[in-house]
Order: C-alpha cells, then structure tokens, then sequence
C-alpha cells in the first residue's frame, strides 16, 4: 500500500507517521516549504524571546522522521495536481525545478490553513506580518531584532492576537489590539471571566480598540507608519500583525475534484474520507463534526489536527479501507496571558441558540 501525504506542518506528519506504523504501508511526505513538523503553538513564545531558537519550534527535521517514524520526506516539493482514479500525482522539486510523476495507492490531504488577510491595499507592505509557520515566525521576530521598533498593532483579538500582545510587551514594546468587538476572545469567553480577562490585559499596558484596520498608510519607502481604522482614527505602529484567523487551504484538493463542505474546508466522513474513495483529508484543511449537534465546522487547533490525522492515517493504511472513526470536537481553548489562565469548552450561549438548542446561561 503506498500512500502520499500532502502537506508537512502539524497533521501531515503526525498522518505519515501513524500510516507507516500499519503493516505493508509505503509513505512519502511531500511539503513545498522548507520546514516541517513545525510547533505553531510555540511560536509567540518564539517571538517573544522565551524560547532558545530554532531547535524549540521545528520537532523533527526530514532527516530525523525518516530516521524514526518510518516514511520519505520531501521538502521543497510542490504537488500540481493529483488523479485520484489513476493514482497518480504530479509534483515539482522547486530546488531544481523539475516535474515528475509518481504513482500511489491512496492520498492524505494535509495542507493546513492560511492566515486570512485583511483585504485592503498595502497590506503587503514591510512591516505587516501574520503568524503561520516557522518562515513567519522569523520574518516577525527579524524584524523586530533589527527595526526600530516601539509599537506594535495587533489585528484580532483572539487568542493568537492576545498572545502577540503579550510577546510585544515581554519585549518592552507598546501595543494595540483592534477588534471589533471591542473586548478580548469574542465569542469565547462570556460574562465576568471575558471581563477580568480584558481588565488583565489593560492593566498590562495593552489598549483595546473596538475597531478593524481599513487602510495601510506607509512611509516613502514603502514601509508601514501607521494604519487607518474603520472609525477614522489613526493609528501610528512601526509593525501590524494580522490575527483574525484562518481559512483552509484546498486548491489543490478542488482541482483534484475533491469536494468542499459548507464552512469551506474538506468534506469528510468520520472516517476522515473525502468524495474520491482513495483520498482523506485531516487537519486545518478539513472540516470535522462538533460533537454536541453533529454539525461541521472548521476548528483549526493541534489537537484536532493531530486526531485527525492519526484516524485518516489508520484508515488510508487499511486495505479493506477502514473502519476507525473520529468521535468529532467539543470545541475547547485555552489560553494563558498576563497572569491569567483560562479556558472554554462548547458552545457559548449566542453558538447555542443558533445550533437550535433552547439554550440560556447562568454564572455561578
């Protein structure tokens, strides 16, 4: 049984690794970046000089998964396209730009999530980052070692937003989050806690603006002096991150005739098995069920990404297809900043009426 797995972040390996345990499965991981097995969850602490450096994001490296787990890894290798009917896929080595064909059994989509854009002009500008990857990470983190730097604007007020916040003032930086919900973790925390949460934030130097960034504004050479806000103010920063989510990349499963569910990411079974019956899909690029009501959603965190992927692998491994079954999510964060640790699990009370449920809150 030979089996690709596309995309080498947080699922793809986790994919590979659990397929090559199966008997008589052959894995090759292909990933167009040149890094993979990436902790994106670390990456703030990165940024926000906790951590020693390179050796503390990237878990493995090609070598040492193939040592290891099991399976070939190919970095800098882009998949074009993919005929699940004839199994057969077509990838370009970037570092010498040459095109191949090779033929497999079955196909693991693992190509993860983008970071969405703000949609306005100049949002290229230097200066303007978002936190994805390890090449992100040391874009941000570069700039903010070698720039003269002294505040920092933070679009989304997420949990990523509040710990890039965070990592600003560890660094000795002055820092704004825009969101327009005006608090911190909208649709997150409810009630009191999303109130001692916003406090803490405040009271650590950090402003909170109910507003979104409409406009870049740059200096002459092309980098960012300041960003304009939907309620006309403006707002001065030598640097603006961009943290108002993500959205799953599936071109490539698109062209594959692969097909999409209502949120926009992979539609899978439980099974974690796309449309095409040779082809899965795990992690940001594929929606899962919620566990309370059965509906799909797209819930782009590790752990999913990592469960994901081990009942896809297991599954695309089997001969006989498989029967292993993802038991869907409960939607559960959590997120330690500024001195405060907190966490949610399901749906808050607005997600539940708009489930169905006769649904009504009480603090205890």
């Amino acid at each position: 049984m030979r089996i690709a797995v596309i995309g080498g972040l947080a699922s793809g390996p986790a994919a590979a690794a659990e397929a090559a345990r199966q008997p008589g499965a052959e894995v090759v991981l292909y990933e167009q970046g040149e890094h993979v097995s990436v902790g994106a969850c670390e990456i703030p602490y990165y940024v926000a000089d906790r951590l020693d450096g390179r050796d503390d994001l990237v878990v493995n490296t090609p070598a040492e998964l193939e040592k290891n787990k099991g399976f070939e890894v190919f970095i800098r290798h882009r998949v074009e396209g993919l005929d699940a009917r004839s199994g057969k896929l077509t990838v370009t080595s970037l570092a010498h730009n040459a095109t191949r064909e090779e033929r497999f059994d079955r196909f693991i989509f693992a190509t993860g999530a983008r970071a969405k854009s703000l949609g306005i002009e100049g949002e290229k500008a230097p200066g303007i980052f978002s936190l994805r990857d390890y090449a992100d990470a040391c874009a941000l983190k570069t700039w903010l070692d070698t720039e003269p730097v002294r505040h920092v604007v933070i679009a989304g007020g997420g949990y990523v937003g509040l710990e890039i916040a965070e990592a600003m003032r560890d660094r000795g930086l002055r820092a704004t989050l825009l969101d327009p919900a005006g608090r911190v973790l909208p649709g997150t925390l409810a009630g009191e806690i999303g109130g001692q949460m916003k406090d803490a934030v405040r009271e650590a130097g950090v402003i909170v603006r109910a507003e979104k960034p409409t406009a870049i504004l740059r200096e002459d050479d092309g980098r960012i002096r300041a960003v304009r806000t939907d309620q006309g103010e403006i707002v001065g920063c030598q640097a603006l991150v961009v943290a108002i989510g993500v959205e799953p990349r599936t071109e490539l499963a698109q062209r594959a005739g692969v097909a999409l569910g209502p949120t926009g990411a992979v539609k899978t079974d439980r099974e974690m098995r796309t449309n095409l019956r040779n082809v899965y899909a795990c992690g940001d690029c594929a929606e899962v069920f919620r566990a309370v009501d059965g509906k799909p959603i797209h819930w782009a965190l590790a752990p999913t990404a990592r469960r994901t992927a081990r009942v896809a692998a297991r599954n695309a491994a089997s001969r006989a297809g498989g029967k292993d079954a993802f038991a869907g999510v409960s939607q559960a964060v959590a997120v330690r900043v500024f001195g405060m640790e907190v966490g949610a699990v399901g749906l808050d009370l607005e997600s539940a009426k708009k489930a169905g449920f006769d649904a009504f809150a009480k603090q205890i």
